[in-house]
């Protein structure tokens, strides 16, 4: 499991950066699970939990 920390930005925001983070298997899946592929975002952090 990997815990990441990374911003978005897309029309709900209104081009205003929002922060979230997640635990899940991989930064794939993070990216799936909150539609990263339909905006602007940048991963801030990666850790992985053992």
């Amino acid at each position: 499991m990997v815990r990441i920390v990374f911003e978005y930005r897309d029309k709900w925001t209104h081009g205003e950066w929002s922060q979230q983070e997640c635990t899940v298997r991989s930064v794939a899946e993070c990216k799936k699970i909150y539609g990263l592929d339909e905006c602007e975002y940048r991963i801030l952090e990666i850790e992985e939990i053992k």
